[in-house]
């Protein structure tokens, strides 16, 4: 849904002679840190190896943020890209009334801030407390010389970003209400994490006003139109941010 990246020391050797132990706790912190990240499968880092992960740890740093914390500003220089360990963010443009489009929510895999020029294009600013993995633009481009892998991780992220963004066009221009939202939720079931009894569900942790900005709906269109699917036996709502979706195959069909 969002969708967007950002060293190189020496391979560290599988094994550490005894006659090195300074370097040795340094080595396997950094190590287990990459190695046990609950993004690894998803986003850059899925190009390496486990061998190749020290590289990785040396050239980057997680980032423990609280909600509503701006983590990069449009129009800043950008000297970083940053990958979504965990938690949500909203990325968006200010427009010159002061109003926020929101272009996307990032979760868990998600890269941004990759910037064609010297700025950020947009906002991002975290939605939930949210771990981030932050490395510098030129360490980013020092890690896809020495690993090409890293390099075809990249572009195929940013094809994948650019169909979401022809998708969002398609949303806002073609679609109604009742398919903004459908495909909106389908959409964040394939990124969340089911229920314990397997059923899909959708984490919506973010105000009406934001998910509306999104859509391109206002809040009481947005909330109607929940309404209507609950009542229509496609979804459930179990919490104000916890959607359960009773019937995929009638969310397909309003989408």
């Amino acid at each position: 849904m969002t969708f967007s990246v950002a060293a190189t020391t020496a391979a560290v050797p599988p094994s550490i002679p005894a006659a090195m132990p300074a370097a040795q706790p340094q080595v396997a912190a950094v190590t287990g840190r990459c190695a046990g990240c609950s993004a690894r499968s998803k986003g850059l880092c899925a190009a390496l190896t486990a061998g190749e992960l020290p590289d990785l740890s040396a050239s980057s740093r997680p980032l423990d943020l609280l909600s509503a914390t701006p983590v990069v500003m449009e129009g800043e220089e950008a000297e970083a890209v940053f990958t979504v360990m965990s938690g949500m963010l909203k990325l968006y443009k200010t427009l010159p009334d002061g109003r926020q489009q929101i272009t996307g929510f990032a979760t868990a895999g998600d890269v941004f801030g990759l910037a064609a020029g010297q700025g950020y294009a947009y906002t991002a600013e975290t939605v939930t407390a949210s771990t981030i993995c932050r490395m510098p633009r030129a360490a980013l481009r020092r890690m896809m010389e020495r690993h090409p892998a890293v390099q075809g991780r990249l572009l195929a992220m940013t094809s994948v970003e650019l169909s979401a963004a022809q998708d969002q066009i398609l949303l806002l221009g073609c679609k109604t209400a009742v398919e903004r939202v459908s495909s909106f939720l389908l959409a964040l079931s394939r990124r969340s994490r089911p229920l314990p009894d397997g059923t899909p569900s959708v984490f919506l942790p973010m105000p009406k006003v934001d998910i509306g900005a999104y859509l391109g709906l206002r809040p009481e269109t947005l909330s109607r139109v929940l309404r209507k699917l609950e009542e229509a036996g496609a979804i459930t709502r179990l919490t104000n941010d916890r959607i359960r979706i009773e019937n995929p195959a009638a969310l397909e069909a309003a989408a």
